[in-house]
C-alpha cells in the first residue's frame, strides 16, 4: 500500500490554513481529523489495499438443544450434561413445567472445537426420562484482524468458475470485533473469507494511506474552518473533499469493476443480490 507521512499531511494542511506551523493542540486536532476522515473513507468501499482474502477454519459450537421428551417426576430443574462431539466447554440450563417435565434448555456457553453433535443427558432433579438432542453450527471469530466481512465462499473463487457463496450473520460484538455465524452450516472444512482490515488510528510519526491523504487533508481543513466559525467555507471545502473521494471511488467501481453482494438463504439455497 502506498503511504504518505502524517507529518507531510500536517505541512500540507498548514499551507491551506496559511500558517507556518501548528501548536500542539492544533496538531492533535488535525491528526484527529485525519483519522476521522480516513476511517470514513476506509469503511466506505472495498478498497483493494484494505481488503484481505484468506482461508479460515470455522469453530463448531453448540447452537441449541431440542427437547424430544420431557420425562416426568422432576421437582427441580435437572443438570444438563454434554458428552462427546469432540469439543469442550458447552453448558446449558434446563427448565421444567408444572407437570414435572423438562420443557426447555437454554445454552449458557456454546463451547468450542466440536466436530459433531455432543450427546445431551440430564442428572438430578428428582425425575427421569427426559431426552434431548443438541445442534451445532459453524462460527468465525473476527479477532483483531477483521474489520468487516465482505464475502464468504465454500471454494476458492479464483480457482473455480462456479463459486458457492455462504450466507452468514454477525451475532454480537464478542471478543475482538465480532462473531460470525455461518447460516445452515456445521462443517469444520475451511472457508474462504474476503474481509476488510480494521482501521488503525495514525499518529504524527506514522505513514497514512496515500489514497485517502488528500481527502483527509481537505477534511481536516474543513474541520479547522468550522472550529473558527467559518461554516460556509467549511461546507465548501468538505464538498471539495467529497469530490476527491468520489474520484477515487470512480476508479474503484468503474475502472476496476469492484462489486459487493448480499447473501440470503431461500428454499435451502443461497442466492445473492448485487449492491
Amino acid at each position: 500500500m502506498r503511504t504518505i507521512p502524517v507529518n507531510t499531511m500536517l505541512i500540507n494542511l498548514t499551507y491551506l490554513v496559511g500558517v507556518d506551523s501548528f501548536v500542539t493542540a492544533e496538531t492533535n486536532a488535525a491528526v484527529r481529523s485525519f483519522n476521522r476522515f480516513g476511517r470514513l473513507a476506509w469503511e466506505r468501499a472495498r478498497w483493494p489495499d484494505m481488503v484481505r482474502f484468506e482461508q479460515r477454519i470455522p469453530d463448531i459450537q453448540v447452537r441449541n438443544v431440542r427437547i424430544g421428551h420431557g420425562g416426568s417426576g422432576y421437582t427441580s430443574a435437572p443438570t444438563v450434561v454434554f458428552t462427546g462431539g469432540g469439543g469442550t466447554g458447552a453448558a446449558a440450563t434446563a427448565t421444567i413445567n408444572a407437570d414435572g417435565e423438562v420443557n426447555g434448555v437454554a445454552i449458557t456457553d456454546s463451547g468450542t472445537g466440536y466436530t459433531g453433535r455432543p450427546t445431551v443427558s440430564f442428572t438430578g432433579g428428582g425425575g427421569s426420562g427426559a431426552i434431548a438432542t443438541a445442534s451445532v453450527i459453524a462460527t468465525l471469530d473476527y479477532g483483531s484482524t477483521i474489520g468487516e466481512v465482505l464475502r464468504i465462499t465454500q471454494n476458492d473463487p479464483y480457482e473455480v468458475g462456479n463459486t458457492r457463496d455462504l450466507a452468514y450473520r454477525v451475532e454480537y460484538a464478542g471478543t475482538g470485533n465480532g462473531k460470525l455465524v455461518l447460516v445452515d452450516r456445521s462443517s469444520t472444512a475451511p472457508v474462504y473469507v474476503l474481509y476488510r482490515a480494521p482501521f488503525a488510528d495514525y499518529s504524527a510519526g506514522d505513514d497514512f494511506p496515500y489514497i485517502f491523504s488528500e481527502y483527509a487533508t481537505l477534511g481536516a481543513y474543513s474541520d479547522h474552518l468550522a472550529t473558527d466559525g467559518q461554516f460556509d467555507k467549511s461546507g465548501a471545502i468538505q464538498a471539495q473533499a467529497e469530490a476527491v473521494l468520489l474520484s477515487e471511488l470512480d476508479k474503484l467501481e468503474r475502472a476496476q469493476g469492484q462489486t459487493q453482494h448480499t447473501e440470503f438463504i431461500t428454499y435451502g439455497t443461497t442466492s445473492q443480490i448485487g449492491i
